[in-house]
């Protein structure tokens, strides 16, 4: 399906430097309270939901760059803010790849410390991040310490127990069959509870989770 083409495109960089400015600021009292806070990236097109079907369209050139800048400047200031409460904190930079404009700067104190650590799954054979893929950005990427995660969709053993009477349309139901069978033929990693379902992890997205060096 083709992409909604992309139009107005000094619209959206004053979208993303509005975005920027306005997501500076860490609410220090409401952090306290719940001990976590995160900024996606809040940017129309980037940000919207699809009414047409058309898939949304990904940050390329300079928008790519002007986020990736603002993320890194969100970074920078909740780091300095954070600094402040003078105990420890968890602050990073979630950087999607290919789409960035799934990314987000994240952070956690006190009882969410150690929260987000399972959030991706970080594969045992770690790659090192391409920052020289990133132009000029490169000396301030390579000041990080950064993650190798995936960010996968799944489905269980449950789900291939459902009956035709628990989907919508019999048709749907077919469909569902045929791609769970394409899809179990893959290499899957999968994961066995002590109930014995069954999750199958499918591949999606690269996270590149980077936390400051030192």
């Amino acid at each position: 399906m083709k992409t909604k083409k992309l139009r107005g495109h000094k619209r959206i960089f004053k979208n993303i430097e509005n975005w920027k400015n306005s997501s500076l600021k860490l609410d220090l009292k409401d952090l306290e309270e719940y001990q976590r806070n995160y900024e996606k990236v809040w940017v129309r097109p980037f940000s919207d939901t699809s009414i047409s079907g058309k898939p949304i369209p990904v940050p390329k050139r300079k928008s790519r760059k002007l986020i990736l800048e603002s993320l890194l400047a969100i970074f920078n200031s909740w780091e300095t803010q954070l600094k402040t409460l003078d105990k420890p904190y968890y602050l990073a930079i979630w950087l999607y790849e290919p789409n960035i404009a799934y990314s987000q700067v994240v952070c956690a104190i006190d009882g969410f410390l150690n929260f987000y650590d399972i959030t991706f799954y970080r594969p045992e054979n770690q790659k090192k991040m391409p920052t020289q893929n990133y132009g000029n950005l490169k000396t301030e990427l390579d000041t990080f310490n950064w993650l190798y995660a995936k960010d996968d969709n799944y489905f269980t053993s449950e789900d291939l127990k459902m009956t035709e009477d628990e989907y919508y349309t019999i048709e749907e139901y077919y469909n569902f069959q045929k791609w769970y069978k394409r899809k179990l033929k893959q290499k899957l990693r999968t994961y066995t509870d002590k109930d014995g379902k069954i999750t199958y992890y499918i591949p999606k997205d690269t996270v590149w989770i980077g936390t400051r060096r030192g």
